[in-house]
Parts: C-alpha cells; sequence; structure tokens
C-alpha cells in the first residue's frame, strides 16, 4: 500500500462523544496504519538507500475548546501561541524531536504526525527482510533520522527524491502489533473541571514528580534531571527486537 494511502486511511474521531471512545478508536487506528508502516514498505533515498521504520508514534490533537488534546505535540495552535496552517497530508515536518510524517485534516480540525523513533539503513546489496529480529545496524536516537534521510552530501541546490516503495504482504508480521506509551512523554497536570494546566504563558504544565528511584518506570520517567508521570496513552508501536 502507498504512503498516502496509508495516511488516508486514518478518519481521526472529533466525532465519537467520549475520551474513552476517542482513544480506543484511535488505539485501533494507528495499530492498523503501524502494520503497514513497519512491514509493508520503506523509505528509498536518492533510489538507492532504503530506511526501514522499526520503531514509531502517533500524535493526536483537536484544536479548539472541547476537544482532545496532546500537549506534547508541536504543530498545534496551543503550542505555536497562534493559529498555524495545517499541513497536507504526507509532508514531512522536520523539528527538534526528529522527523515527523502528517496527515492533518484541517475541515475536521485535528492535527496528526507519526514520529520515526527508530529505524535502520538498507543498501541495494542487503535483502529486505521486515520481519527480521536481528537487526545489526537499529538507530534508536530519532534525530539521527536527518542524516540519512535528508543531508547525505547531497550538492546544493539538488532535490532530495524520497519515497515509499510498498513491499510484502503486512498480514505476515511476526506478531500481533501491541502499543505502549511515547517514549519521554509526560502526563501534563488536569485542572478541577478535567482540562488541562496552562501557565500565564498559555503553555500546558507538566510537573516535575518528588519521589525517589527506585521508580516504576512503565508510570515515571526521569528528563533532565527530573523525574515526570509517563503519559499512558499507548501510541508506540514497534517491532519486537525494540525492547526499551
Amino acid at each position: 500500500m502507498q504512503m498516502i494511502d496509508i495516511l488516508k486511511q486514518f478518519k481521526g474521531v472529533v466525532d465519537i462523544p467520549t475520551e474513552k471512545g476517542k482513544l480506543d478508536s484511535l488505539y485501533e487506528q494507528f495499530r492498523l496504519m503501524s502494520k503497514e508502516l513497519l512491514y509493508g514498505g520503506y523509505f528509498l533515498i536518492e533510489g538507492k538507500t532504503r530506511i526501514c521504520l522499526d520503531d514509531i508514534e502517533f500524535y493526536y490533537h483537536e484544536e479548539g475548546d472541547g476537544g482532545l488534546k496532546d500537549p506534547i505535540m508541536y504543530h498545534t495552535n496551543d503550542h505555536e501561541g497562534k493559529e498555524i496552517p495545517y499541513f497536507e497530508i504526507g509532508r514531512l515536518n522536520l523539528h527538534i524531536s526528529g522527523v515527523d510524517v502528517t496527515f492533518e485534516n484541517e475541515e475536521k480540525k485535528y492535527r496528526a504526525s507519526f514520529l520515526i523513533r527508530g529505524f535502520h539503513v538498507e543498501n541495494d546489496d542487503e535483502p529486505y527482510n521486515p520481519c527480521s529480529t536481528e537487526i545489526k545496524n537499529f538507530d534508536p536516537c530519532s534525530t539521527h533520522i536527518y542524516d540519512k534521510m535528508l543531508y547525505m552530501g547531497i550538492p546544493l541546490g539538488s532535490a532530495i527524491e524520497i519515497e515509499w516503495v510498498s513491499k510484502n504482504n503486512p498480514e505476515n508480521t511476526p506478531n500481533e502489533l501491541v502499543g505502549t506509551p511515547r517514549k519521554n512523554v509526560a502526563e501534563y497536570e488536569i485542572d478541577e473541571n478535567g482540562r488541562y494546566k496552562k501557565d500565564e504563558r498559555g503553555k500546558y504544565v507538566k510537573e516535575p514528580q518528588n519521589i525517589q528511584k527506585p521508580y516504576n518506570k512503565d508510570l515515571f520517567f526521569s528528563s533532565s534531571n527530573n523525574i515526570y508521570k509517563r503519559c499512558q496513552r499507548k501510541w508506540r508501536f514497534k517491532k519486537d527486537f525494540v525492547k526499551d
């Protein structure tokens, strides 16, 4: 299946009335998309280098009052503090954490994307095997994708050729995909009305936790010498060999 068709499978959850219903539907939509993205193809760079996705995280945010929010997401009106244009479906969005592939919808007023969290690179002389459990050059650093996808010594003024190549049948995945919480994504603070708190600048608030090590890593994580509650939305999908 072509990348654009994978992304167009997503319908959002704006019309679902309850938060639980929204989250249940999002999980299933993201799971089905992940089968195609992780096992159904790869990015081909300059016609010779394959970038295979091994670990991806989804993000979803509804604009306006009362919508389902994703406070960590970068490309939103709330994060930018102003109204910003919607990305076309299939746009690459480069930011400080790596590269997102977007599938936003201006009519329904939602933002949606997946982050390439982990990947590996193959060349023409290597056999393509999306179900391999022994990937020697797996890269867990999401920002390294810049070098592999975009900055490979291409001459100034040249266009970078990036395409999605569909291969294999994702029905043949080695195991059923199961989502896990996203890596280092905090649970933001909720007010008495069940809405995310904002500070005086209009930014969503996450508070460091006053707990001591050792702590339950399923519920907390450490970042910049602080410990935060971990967001429990299971929007990360990865191949079996990715362990963290």
